[in-house]
């Protein structure tokens, strides 16, 4: 379903799983290894010893790709390899237009710093800032059937999540989940505007129109195949989300975020999308839309 993906590889073990996971989920994509140099620091008598005979930079690059090329003998023999140099997400912005990738996958990384900070806070920056699908990739645990969590929340725009959670589900053989939840501020509405009676009839007829609709952003293609499920919860989205996420076993979450190029008009994907990312532990794909 990818053509073209590119991998961010650090020489970290979660890069290489990364590496590893992705060559194994998508055989048929053409895989692309990119690499941004860190800054090399050298002493000034070093720098004195080598001048005019040795670029620090240039060796760094040929160690950096002979590194790669290396751990892709195994894994991936036939893929592309991009060195640069420079700020990081603004060099992978452009390696993945050279490249015309579809997909970005990241390793994530733990903060050590504070407790809810579960993902590298620069791999957050790249979701919001690149206007391509970017998968989180953090393993679990768990062995047996993958299973799928896509949140929908059914506005217009929001079809190529549902799209993209049904192709990934169909290309892994994974289970599907499909998750809707129905704000607190509709139910304070409600509540205020009907009785008690009411408003639990409206809400359960809200819940039926809305497993059908969640249920109709699935392809149908996908659908005669997969295992999809729907549920519709009631509360605060994020952390219906990551219950949900617990209850499930869920190994990858697909879903939206809104990218938008001037950062005066946009806030970090959204608020929903920005804390999932940061609080799942589990994998994250982050669908344009």
């Amino acid at each position: 379903m990818f053509a073209n993906i590119l991998v961010t590889i650090d020489f970290s073990d979660a890069s290489v799983r990364a590496l590893r996971w992705t060559a194994r989920s998508f055989p048929e994509a053409k895989l692309t290894l990119f690499h941004v140099l860190q800054e090399v620091e050298a002493s000034a008598d070093v720098r004195q010893s080598l001048s005019g005979k040795v670029d620090p930079e240039e060796t760094a690059e040929l160690d950096a790709k002979d590194n790669i090329e290396v751990l892709a003998h195994g894994i991936s023999p036939d893929a592309d390899v991009i060195i640069r140099d420079g700020r990081p997400i603004k060099e992978l912005e452009q390696a993945a237009q050279d490249s015309n990738t579809d997909l970005v996958v990241l390793a994530a990384h733990e903060q050590r710093i504070w407790p809810w900070d579960r993902y590298d806070a620069k791999a957050e920056e790249t979701c919001d800032r690149v206007d391509l699908p970017i998968l989180i990739f953090r393993p679990t645990e768990r062995t047996g059937e993958l299973t799928i969590l896509t949140p929908l929340d059914l506005r217009d725009g929001s079809e190529p999540v549902g799209k993209m959670a049904g192709e990934i589900a169909s290309q892994l053989n994974a289970r599907l989940v499909v998750l809707h939840v129905l704000p607190k501020t509709f139910q304070g509405f409600l509540r205020a505007a009907s009785s008690a009676y009411q408003t639990e009839e409206t809400l359960r007829k809200a819940e039926s129109s809305a497993r059908e609709e969640a249920l109709a952003r699935i392809p149908a293609e996908c659908r005669e195949h997969l295992d999809v499920q729907v549920r519709v919860a009631r509360g605060q989205p994020v952390r219906q989300i990551l219950a949900t996420v617990e209850s499930e076993n869920v190994d990858l979450i697909v879903m939206g975020k809104t990218h938008l190029r001037k950062r005066t008009e946009r806030a970090l994907m959204g608020h929903v999308t920005g804390k999932a990312l940061r609080n799942a532990p589990c994998s994250v794909l982050t669908v344009p839309i």
